[in-house]
Parts: C-alpha cells; sequence; structure tokens
C-alpha cells in the first residue's frame, strides 16, 4: 500500500477514479528494458488516460446537471451526438425564393465543369429542386425538359422519373392540347416536404445542396 507505485485518492470525483483505473490497468503490462516502460507504450498509456479522464469528467458533469446514473448519462451523451444532425420541426410559413433553389441547382452543375460530367449524378435530388423551383415559379415543366434537369442519360432521367410517380412524389399531367407531350409536377405531399426541407435549413442557417 505504501509502496512508489502506489497512489491515494481521498474522496475522488468520478472522473479521478476512472483515470486512475485507466492508469492500474495499464500498469499491469510487464516492464522492460531496465525497469522503465518502453516509450510507445508510455504515451499510449498517456492518450488512453487522457482520454478516459475526459469521458468520466464529461459523464460526471452530466450526471450532475441531470441527477441520473453514470450509464444513463453516457446513453444521452450518446443520442445528443445523433441529436446534432437534427433540424428539429421546420415551420410552414418561412418564405422560400425559387431564385435560391435555381442558384443552388446551377451550383450544382457547376461541379461538373471542374471534375468531369457523370462524377456527381444524383437525378432523383435534381428533379425535386427543379420541379420545386417551377412550383414556386408557378410554371409548368415538360418531361423533356425535366429529363434535362437530371443531367443524364435521358433513358436513366426517364427511368428515375417513374420511379418518382411510383414513389408517390411526382405527378404526370398529359397536356390536353397535346397528347404527344406530358407535364410533370411535385404531388401535394412532396411539395410541403420540400417546403419543410428547406425551412429547417433556412431555420439552420444552412445553404441548399
Amino acid at each position: 500500500m505504501f509502496g512508489t507505485a502506489v497512489q491515494l485518492l481521498v474522496r475522488p470525483a468520478l472522473s479521478e477514479r476512472v483515470a486512475a483505473l485507466a492508469v492500474a490497468q495499464g500498469s499491469r503490462e510487464p516492464l522492460t528494458h531496465d525497469g522503465g516502460v518502453r516509450e510507445g507504450e508510455a504515451a499510449r498509456l498517456q492518450r488512453l488516460n487522457e482520454e478516459v479522464a475526459r469521458i468520466a469528467d464529461t459523464l460526471a458533469r452530466l450526471t450532475r446537471r441531470e441527477g441520473v446514473t453514470p450509464i444513463e448519462a453516457l446513453r444521452r451523451g450518446v443520442e445528443d451526438r445523433r441529436g446534432g444532425f437534427d433540424a428539429g420541426p421546420a415551420p410552414d410559413d418561412i418564405e422560400i425564393d425559387p431564385g435560391e433553389v435555381r442558384r443552388a441547382i446551377r451550383a450544382r452543375r457547376l461541379r461538373d465543369q471542374f471534375f468531369g460530367a457523370g462524377l456527381f449524378e444524383d437525378p432523383a435530388w435534381d428533379m425535386l429542386l427543379d420541379l420545386f423551383a417551377a412550383v414556386l415559379e408557378g410554371v409548368q415543366v415538360s418531361v423533356s425538359s425535366l429529363c434535362i434537369a437530371a443531367s443524364v442519360a435521358p433513358t436513366t432521367a426517364l427511368r428515375w422519373i417513374g420511379k418518382m410517380v411510383d414513389t408517390g412524389l411526382f405527378v404526370r399531367d398529359p397536356d390536353p392540347f397535346d397528347r404527344r407531350r406530358a407535364f410533370m409536377t411535385l404531388t401535394p405531399r412532396a411539395s410541403q416536404e420540400m417546403r419543410r426541407y428547406m425551412s429547417a435549413l433556412k431555420r439552420a442557417g444552412l445553404a441548399i445542396g
């Protein structure tokens, strides 16, 4: 108990207890060369000690603040980290500028000029942005125009249009004056979700991607 490798803790905090256990566990490894721990092992143990102490200190603060057990505090900490990506409930009354959506589309197309076409293909999102901008502008979008907006081969664009229709995001409206042509638009659900998404971006101070 009174050896040179013994440290006495008096009324230790949770962080001190965890750190001491980590050091004690690491000190069980056999000593090498002249009774000293190898430099690499010493550095590793030091990093481990610092990381464990940091985690223990965080748990202790959460425990004191929330009045919960350390395990519950750890679980909440993990959930809080995941929740950092959640923008929260988005209001529907934030005004969305169609010009901002169009600029986002143009920015996406600019990538192809610098990195080459085909590397950033995302036809579903490109078409969603184009149709949402059209909804805000009050204009119609033909199937051929939407295929161009998808920035992929026409056959691929048509396949994605069919998939988006089946998913309930797009609706096809025949042209009453030309049976050979049809217009595409967002379903009410898709339009509402796009508005909520854009509102969430604005609320979080994020740019449209």
